[in-house]
């Protein structure tokens, strides 16, 4: 009989057990702030005599509108639950101000007393609301004004959620827990660095500079770039030649890696290639020295490696690129003295080196 009523005593102490942890579990996982609040109000009430006179001195968050919000909920809650006499903030405040204090700054424990004191009060209530992991904590003491002695503490893990977000502002986001939504399931929803980029439409006046083995030439046209995300924009660019340089239209793309100010591109279009240079030929045994250009279409195709600078509004792009054109037909020679039937044998047929060009670029957005 006696190992009977042991084994009944073992088996209701484990199962006593495993109600605390599950209750201490269930504990530990966040809730909602309105929820967390009035678990500890309800807690911390267990640990004080009806009829006592409180004052919530503070509860430390970071941010003035969270810790008067929490403060503000707890005050009404104690009311409402009319087992205790609750002193009004606006008369904490006249206290403070006589102290030179503000009760939104950091209130060490003795100067929580001093105005326990000067309140009349026999307990008081301070806490603080600080980044957890994914969450926060919620955690109010209730301390004896006469004797400082700690009657109960309660916590309260709470949920990262939009109300909690819009209540810390700026302080959350420097605590670094509130500047991301929370998904479905609780965890952190990252966005991109710049989630308005997507938006962002750029138009770029631009100015190039090509070089190849034969000569120099300029260039100047627009170009239009549309930022599908951080990472990636697509657009357009027109530009006409002088001097013996490219002229056409081309389809870009732009890769910035790991949302980077720099970039990599690649062009692809249709345009007129064109090279100005100097000539010899022979005529009727006489050397001839023609000035002119050689021009041809083609397809075109541009690497290019480059930096943006500037904001949002206004941008500054430089770039280096290679300009590889596919030429289609003879190249036609045009002269500058009229010898149209001057055909140099040096020049190498359909085929025209490849440029380099330095492009400068100042984009406006919107």
């Amino acid at each position: 009989m006696t190992g009977r009523k042991f084994g009944l005593a073992v088996s209701a102490m484990a199962f006593v057990a495993m109600l605390t942890f599950a209750a201490e579990t269930a504990h530990a996982q966040p809730v909602g702030l309105g929820e967390a609040i009035r678990n500890v109000t309800a807690e911390l009430s267990a640990g004080m005599e009806q009829g006592s006179r409180i004052a919530i001195i503070s509860v430390q968050s970071g941010s003035g509108t969270m810790s008067n919000h929490l403060v503000d909920e707890m005050t009404m809650a104690f009311v409402n639950a009319q087992r205790f006499l609750v002193v009004n903030r606006a008369q904490l405040e006249l206290i403070t101000a006589e102290l030179h204090l503000n009760l939104d700054g950091m209130i060490d424990d003795n100067t929580a007393q001093s105005i326990g004191r000067l309140a009349g009060v026999q307990l008081i209530l301070t806490g603080a609301f600080e980044p957890f992991g994914d969450a926060y904590r919620l955690r109010v003491q209730v301390t004896e004004v006469e004797t400082a002695i700690i009657r109960r503490i309660s916590t309260e893990n709470v949920l990262n959620d939009g109300v909690v977000v819009s209540l810390l502002g700026d302080a959350g986001r420097r605590a670094g827990q509130v500047a991301e939504p929370l998904t479905p399931a609780g965890r952190p929803q990252r966005e991109p660095r710049d989630p308005e980029l997507m938006r962002v439409n750029w138009l770029s006046a631009l100015a190039t500079s090509t070089i190849n083995g034969t000569g120099t030439g300029i260039s100047g046209g627009l170009r239009y770039e549309r930022a599908i995300n951080r990472f990636l924009s697509v657009g357009g660019m027109a530009f006409l030649g002088m001097m013996g340089t490219d002229s056409g239209v081309l389809a870009t793309g732009r890769f910035y890696p790991g949302g980077s100010r720099f970039y990599m591109e690649f062009g692809m279009g249709w345009g007129r290639i064109s090279e100005h240079m100097e000539v010899q030929n022979m005529v009727d045994m006489w050397v001839v020295t023609d000035f002119g250009y050689w021009q041809a279409s083609g397809l075109m195709i541009n690497p290019a490696l480059g930096v943006r600078l500037g904001g949002r509004v206004i941008g500054f792009f430089g770039d280096i690129s290679v300009s590889l054109p596919i030429v289609f037909g003879e190249p036609v020679w045009h002269s500058n003295r009229g010898l149209v039937d001057i055909q140099p044998t040096w020049f190498g047929g359909n085929r025209i080196n490849p440029w380099f060009m330095v492009s400068l670029a100042l984009g406006w957005a919107w």
